[in-house]
């Protein structure tokens, strides 16, 4: 997001503007980190983020407020006040029964100091939680109250998502694909709770083929991968699970105009299991969809 984007987001809010500011001016005298080469990562990857994924597991006080910076909200932890509302909306209309236990699922707030709202009839709870809330009611809506024992999820953020499904879900083994930097944020944060699964965290690289899955996440992050690695994510991941929900943001235009090559829909049907094409409600980018397979029908 460019600093203007910035600024027009937060014109409603001279402070946060101002803060957007402040930031992007610091940004300038950040050194970046990277980990892989420039044609393999991902299309969010803009070298501050994984320094703040690196500040974040730094100390005890960067820890505890990761969820606030600003560096790292520009990838995680910038779903909005009104966002969550639609998406407890949804969960209202095709889970109401989740809502019996918010308390639990407001448990992913209670590390990191994330932006909390208060919603009517569930109280404090940050938008990025009842988006990962209204994800797992999905699953439950489109694969039943049995998701699977082996779960993989790529891209997986601190973690959050994997913790609400720990709660929702009968899951015996949960492993979480991401960059080595990331998957320290990760363990670090699932440590900080106790689990009903096991889990696991690994790079691509790590990965064999001949692991198999009962069910394959993604929330955005296969599809901000550039063409190459998604073929391998493919290859030795998604190919070998019996169901999948991958929420996309590319994919609907032509890879000529793409400049990390990533692939088409077209060219995705050829390498992936059969699957359906899902609206993402709420459509957050007029190019979101999700990719579904395995349906409980």
């Amino acid at each position: 997001m460019s600093i203007i984007s910035k600024l027009k987001k937060g014109s409603k809010d001279p402070k946060a503007a101002f803060t957007y500011l402040m930031q992007s001016t610091k940004n300038k005298f950040v050194t970046r980190e990277y980990i892989a080469q420039s044609n393999n990562r991902s299309g969010s990857e803009n070298g501050l983020y994984l320094k703040a994924v690196q500040n974040a597991t730094k100390d005890y006080k960067s820890f505890s407020n990761f969820k606030r910076s600003l560096n790292y909200r520009e990838i995680l932890e910038h779903v909005s006040k009104d966002q969550g509302q639609v998406y407890l909306d949804n969960i209202i209309q095709n889970s109401p029964d989740l809502l019996g236990n918010i308390n639990i699922f407001k448990e992913n707030d209670a590390v990191g100091n994330p932006i909390v709202y208060e919603y009517k009839g569930i109280g404090l709870i940050s938008p990025t939680s009842l988006r990962y809330l209204k994800v797992a009611s999905d699953l439950k809506i489109i694969f039943g109250e049995q998701i699977g024992d082996k779960i993989v999820e790529i891209g997986c953020g601190y973690g959050g998502q994997a913790l609400i499904n720990d709660r929702v879900f009968k899951i015996k083994q949960y492993k979480l694909i991401d960059l080595p930097p990331v998957l320290t944020l990760i363990s670090k944060y699932l440590e900080s709770y106790i689990l009903n699964c096991a889990y696991e965290t690994s790079t691509l690289n790590q990965i064999s083929t001949a692991d198999k899955y009962d069910l394959a996440i993604s929330n955005y992050a296969f599809s901000e991968l550039p063409g190459p690695l998604q073929r391998m994510y493919i290859e030795k991941i998604l190919k070998n699970c019996k169901k999948g929900y991958l929420t996309m943001n590319s994919g609907k235009s032509d890879t000529k105009t793409d400049h990390l090559g990533r692939m088409t829909i077209k060219q995705l049907e050829k390498l992936l299991p059969p699957f359906e094409i899902l609206e993402e409600k709420p459509l957050t980018n007029n190019e979101n969809y999700i990719i579904v397979w395995g349906r409980n029908y």
